[in-house]
């Protein structure tokens, strides 16, 4: 975006050397730096103001040199696509996207707090009642992604930034969320895409079809490590570690902390099986047994689905009688110059009129 009447300042040493000042204007666009928050493996991301709307974001900038990857900058571009169709207090919310000096950028919210990585740096493991927290924050975050048909590939404790102001975690960096349907080109056959201490078997093998059970498997190992204060598996190397994740067991979490209770580390051991039929299946099969723990209960075991709660009459979702959808079809088609809401309690005023009409005529001829 442009600002009219402020021209472009000549470019500063830093700017030509292929690395942005920490405080200057972007370019032409609507954004001044005012200060580096961190690099993820898609670029840095600066602390910035949003001229225009007088609001601090966080702005990612993807490196000049990998922008000249197409899979690379496609990933990028999908990111800021897939953010921006997603509305929800537990993902970071993404407001704009575009190309200034040559990089190009995506503004998303700024959030007044740590990512859950920095955290257990500083407090070595989280309490129970913050995992379970955190566990339920992430699994309307997954429900928000799952309506939209988004995978995010890559949930881990850096990925998870917690806002001091609203008390909720939020998830955040989608560039590796893909659609699970369409768009599988850049995600190649045979690359993992996601981090290996966090990553779900089927992505460890390469599997270019992974759905959201892929994601409770990455929170699950998150949860873990935030629970215990120790990964699920260590190794040499990424490959060895991924090969753990298609082969081993962790030790149980309540084994590795003993102040892990038995349905927290039955809840983390079932997000981590490692047949995705033996997970919560989505957001809300996760989140009853999320709420089952909260309340000191097991969740239910591998396979077993909760039962939906019964519908009550007129509930969203339940079909109405199919004579009531005719008496409906009926109001719209006689009184189409009526607003819509209006149209059924008139003609069911009208009726009623008509009815008692019929009876007062009938009235008459029997007294007569």
């Amino acid at each position: 975006m442009t600002t009219p009447g402020n021209p472009k300042p000549e470019p500063s040493a830093a700017a030509k050397a292929g690395a942005p000042r920490k405080t200057h204007r972007l370019g032409d666009s609507d954004y001044e730096l005012e200060g580096k928050l961190g690099q993820g493996a898609m670029g840095k991301v600066y602390k910035a103001k949003q001229l225009s709307q007088n609001r601090i974001v966080a702005l990612k900038l993807l490196p000049k040199d990998m922008a000249q990857d197409e899979e690379f900058l496609e990933r990028f571009r999908r990111e800021a696509r897939a953010a921006m169709r997603l509305s929800h207090p537990n993902i970071v919310a993404a407001y704009d996207m575009g190309m200034a000096e040559n990089y190009h950028y995506f503004a998303m919210e700024f959030v007044d707090g740590p990512s859950l990585e920095l955290y257990l740096q500083r407090k070595g493991r989280l309490t129970q009642a913050e995992v379970l927290k955190v566990a339920l924050d992430m699994s309307a975050a997954l429900g928000e992604a799952e309506a939209h048909h988004i995978v995010h590939r890559d949930i881990k404790p850096g990925n998870i930034l917690f806002s001091n102001s609203q008390r909720l975690n939020k998830l955040t960096d989608l560039g590796l969320a893909s659609a699970s349907e369409g768009d599988r080109r850049v995600t190649m056959a045979g690359y993992c895409v996601g981090t290996p201490y966090y990553v779900s078997p089927e992505q460890a093998r390469g599997e270019r079809d992974v759905d959201g059970r892929a994601d409770i498997y990455s929170l699950g190992a998150t949860l873990y490590h935030l629970a215990t204060g120790r990964l699920p598996f260590e190794g040499l190397n990424p490959l060895v570690i991924m090969g753990k994740h298609l082969q081993e067991e962790p030790p149980a979490p309540n084994v590795r902390e003993p102040a892990v209770s038995a349905h927290v580390s039955a809840l983390i051991q079932k997000m981590m099986a490692k047949d995705p039929a033996k997970r919560p299946q989505n957001a809300l099969d996760l989140r009853v047994d999320i709420e089952r723990c909260m309340k000191g209960e097991m969740p239910l075991p591998p396979g077993v689905r909760p039962k939906p709660p019964p519908a009550e009459p007129g509930a969203p979702g339940q079909a109405s009688p199919a004579w009531l959808d005719r008496i409906v079809a009926s109001a719209d088609r006689l009184l189409p110059f009526l607003p819509a809401p209006a149209r059924l309690p008139t003609l069911a005023l009208a009726a009623t009129a008509a009815a008692l009409g019929l009876l007062w005529m009938a009235i008459a001829i029997l007294k007569h």
